[in-house]
């Protein structure tokens, strides 16, 4: 019978992540998180052979979570009756989910909102990772680009719609104890008149 994984991967990048918040990029070393996780360094170096692995592994962690929630709304449903109308409506909800996305997932949130992938690293990542953040970044841009194709609007605008203005917004409002009901509500009327075309 197998031992029992005394340290999961996800715990040592829910450290890593901590580590990162709590003192920046600096302060997520292999050995910093070994010992916050009061675990030998070679723990941690087998799971994740560079520093830089560790961090990033922490970071795309958190991108796909977001990701995997934004594309669920970005993408159309099986049941759109009128591609630009829905469109529209997809991507007002794209927008409005980013600041509601954040506030329910605070440390993940913090990770992807206080830092890109290229400032927590020093230098190259595995190839497995630098693939993956290559494919994220691929998947974000194609949502984007068709929902601009869907709806008629210029990717510009689109752009600045459902990322731009969600994230502005989401940055001041996680400062100030928010999003509430309000910042929201206000969220989506910008969106919506963003969007509605002449």
């Amino acid at each position: 019978m197998p031992r029992p994984v005394k340290h999961s991967p996800d715990a040592m990048l829910d450290t890593a992540r901590a580590l990162v918040l709590a003192g920046g990029p600096a302060a997520a070393s292999a050995r910093a998180v070994a010992a916050a996780l009061g675990a030998p360094s070679g723990s941690i170096y087998h799971r994740f052979p560079r520093r830089d692995d560790l961090v990033a592994a922490a970071w795309l962690r958190a991108q796909d979570r977001f990701l995997t929630a934004f594309l669920s709304a970005a993408e159309p449903g099986a049941d759109d009756k009128s591609a630009d109308r829905a469109a529209r409506e997809r991507a007002v909800d794209a927008a409005v989910l980013v600041p509601t996305w954040c506030a329910k997932n605070p440390a993940d949130a913090g990770l992807l909102l206080r830092h890109g992938l290229a400032d927590l690293l020093r230098g190259e990542v595995s190839p497995d990772l630098a693939t993956r953040a290559a494919g994220n970044n691929t998947r974000l841009e194609a949502a984007v680009r068709a929902l601009a194709e869907e709806t008629g609007i210029p990717l510009e605008d689109v752009i600045l719609a459902v990322v731009d203005l969600p994230y502005g917004l989401t940055r001041r409002v996680l400062r100030s104890g928010g999003p509430r009901q309000s910042d929201i509500d206000t969220l989506r009327r910008a969106v919506t008149r963003l969007l509605a075309g002449n």
